[in-house]
């Protein structure tokens, strides 16, 4: 196993992965996908947690929002009858989930942005964030280079934005409680055994002891 060093806050960035009203709020209409793939009950509240701690320490954040067109447009161009898989996977469209401007596709309400800090909202259409390039432009301005994944989904957000982020040569750090398990026990081997290969995979309660002990006098 590799052994890492405690992460550096004046090198972090936390990027929080589709932390919106209509996944993570009991009135929205995709809770019913996620709320029962959460590793624990209180997921939620551990990412607000970090939030906070890392609001304290002054890492920077990128919230990176999964938002479409109305009618899903970004959705319903197919080829011999495919759409994006996790858009099936969720009935995006069916549901019609994350149109923006509604306020399924905002942020949760104790998540979102604090003015005049260094965390802002990325609306995107694919859930690899590398594919905006206001993501990179705000990600290079922010002089970080590791990056800590939060939020949904384990094999899909999460997972892509690590591989691309260690393609592009950042570091990145996953935190193994606050994702989801969407996909049962193939979330649970993807957490321990894939991507380990592409960062650090640890919980959210490690990287408070390691903001902690860097924040003493």
């Amino acid at each position: 196993m590799v052994e890492f060093p405690p992460v550096p806050m004046n090198e972090a960035l936390l990027v929080l992965t589709h932390l919106q009203n209509d996944f993570w709020h009991p009135q929205g209409s995709g809770y019913h996908f996620t709320k029962d793939t959460l590793p624990f009950p209180d997921t939620k509240e551990r990412i607000v947690s970090l939030v906070h701690q890392c609001r304290s320490n002054k890492v920077p954040i990128i919230f990176h929002n999964d938002t479409f067109r109305p009618g899903h447009p970004e959705l319903s161009i197919r080829r011999n009858g495919y759409v994006r898989g996790s858009g099936r996977v969720l009935q995006v469209p069916e549901n019609n989930m994350a149109v923006r401007g509604s306020w399924g596709a905002q942020t949760l309400d104790e998540l979102k942005p604090e003015v005049g800090s260094f965390e802002y909202e990325v609306d995107n259409a694919k859930v690899d964030p590398f594919t905006c390039s206001e993501f990179e432009v705000l990600l290079r301005n922010s002089g970080r280079t590791i990056l800590i994944l939060a939020g949904l989904a384990t094999n899909f957000g999460i997972e892509m934005t690590a591989r691309s982020a260690n393609e592009r040569d950042y570091g990145v750090v996953i935190l193994s409680d606050c994702t989801d398990r969407m996909l049962g026990d193939y979330s649970e081997q993807t957490m321990q055994k894939l991507l380990p290969y592409f960062g650090r995979v640890m919980t959210s309660s490690d990287l408070a002891n390691e903001f902690y002990e860097q924040s003493r006098p």
